[in-house]
C-alpha cells in the first residue's frame, strides 16, 4: 500500500508537472501563431491600402508632369513651330520634316528598279549595235 500510495502521488504529480509543462509549450506555440498572424493581418492590409492609393499615386504624378511640361517655355507650341516653321529648307521643301510613308518608300524602290532595267537594256542595246 505504501508503494501504491506513493506510486499514485509521483503519478499525479508527474501527470501534472508534464500536462502544465506541455500546456505552456501550446499556450508558446499558440500565441507564436496569435503573433505571426496579426502581423500577417497587418502587413496584408498595408498591402491591400497600397493598391489602393497606387493609381491615385499615379494619376496625380501624371497631373504634375503635365502641370510642369506646360509651364516649361522650352516646350512651348509657339516656340517650337515657330523654329521650324521659318527654316530655310522647310521653306523649300514643304516635306523636309516629314517621315516618309512605308508606301512611299516601296514606290521609291520600285521606280529605281525600273530606271536600273531601263538604264541596263540602253547599255546592252548600245553594246548590240557597236558589236
Amino acid at each position: 500500500m505504501f508503494f501504491a500510495s506513493k506510486s499514485s502521488k509521483s503519478g499525479n504529480q508527474g501527470k501534472s508537472y508534464k500536462s502544465s509543462k506541455s500546456a505552456t509549450l501550446l499556450d508558446r506555440k499558440q500565441k507564436a501563431l496569435q503573433e505571426s498572424e496579426d502581423r500577417l493581418r497587418k502587413q496584408k492590409t498595408q498591402l491591400e491600402n497600397l493598391i489602393e492609393e497606387v493609381p491615385k499615386l499615379k494619376e496625380e504624378q501624371a497631373r504634375r508632369r503635365r502641370v510642369q511640361f506646360a509651364s516649361d517655355p522650352r516646350l512651348s507650341r509657339t516656340t517650337i513651330v515657330d523654329k521650324h516653321a521659318y527654316h530655310v529648307s522647310a521653306m523649300a521643301n514643304p516635306a523636309f520634316g516629314r517621315r516618309r510613308l512605308r508606301s512611299e518608300k516601296r514606290d521609291g524602290l520600285y521606280l529605281f528598279l525600273f530606271l536600273i532595267a531601263v538604264l541596263s537594256s540602253v547599255v546592252f542595246w548600245i553594246c548590240h549595235l557597236v558589236l
